[in-house]
């Protein structure tokens, strides 16, 4: 073997054990930008609403969350949009928020084929997301509508006594 090969061996290795231990980062790393927050949840729908009609609701009264609950929560919309730009591209999409005494519900449906991640990329992303929610406790559902279309939603604790 040639000393380029195992060096791109080494650097592929390396690449691979980074990226499994950025996966498994509870905290946001906030040295390249802002931390991910339903703060800037505007700005993020804006980005999507540019090539895809997006329209969120808010229900209930918004509070502060704990930092890892409103990380999550923005991280999930975050993939959920991204896979409706994906795979409904041009299908009106919706994203709603609903605070109350427990927690933050979360469900962003869009009005696409409701078709399933493709082989190449076997649904990571919704993996990654179902497992931040778990890790804090909640739960996550993400799969294609009886009507058509596809649904995410996660239930994420946020007692009203645990706000920041």
């Amino acid at each position: 073997m040639g000393r380029f090969a195992r060096w791109r061996r080494m650097v592929r290795a390396q690449g691979h054990r980074l990226r499994w231990a950025l996966r498994g980062a509870e905290e946001p790393d906030t040295s390249t930008g802002p931390a991910p927050s339903l703060n800037r949840l505007d700005a993020l729908v804006e980005g999507f609403a540019a090539g895809q009609p997006v329209h969120w609701t808010l229900a209930g009264q918004p509070r502060p969350l704990p930092g890892a609950v409103d990380a999550a929560a923005y991280r999930i919309i975050e993939e959920s949009l991204t896979n409706a730009h994906r795979h409904a591209q041009g299908a009106p999409v919706a994203v709603r928020l609903r605070y109350d005494a427990t927690g933050i519900t979360i469900e962003v449906r869009d009005d696409g084929a409701g078709a399933a991640p493709t082989a190449g990329n076997a649904g990571r992303g919704l993996i990654a997301v179902r497992r931040r929610a778990e890790r804090i406790g909640g739960t996550f559902s993400a799969g294609p509508r009886p009507d058509g279309g596809f649904l995410v939603r996660a239930v994420l604790p946020a007692p009203e006594e645990m706000a920041e």
